[in-house]
């Protein structure tokens, strides 16, 4: 469904599934998030299609980490 109705076919299934599996944050003391994610060639295919910037950004703020989690489960709004 993501593949056809969000992404319009930009990205295969292969791609998607790596990025769910590969994408990963650790909270860091001070209220802080640490992107721990390690396929990056993914990370820039999503990042190029939904226009999230810091998708791939090292260090990321609490507020950062809800937008990406808000904006993707609203991509097909």
């Amino acid at each position: 469904m993501l593949e056809i109705k969000v992404f319009k076919k930009e990205i295969n299934s292969y791609d998607l599934i790596r990025f769910i599996r590969d994408f990963r944050v650790v909270r860091s003391g001070d209220n802080s998030y640490i992107n721990i994610s390690r396929d990056q060639a993914v990370n820039e295919k999503i990042k190029g299609l939904t226009g999230m910037t810091n998708l791939d950004a090292l260090y990321l703020t609490e507020k950062e980490v809800e937008n990406i989690f808000s904006n993707c489960m609203l991509l097909d709004s």
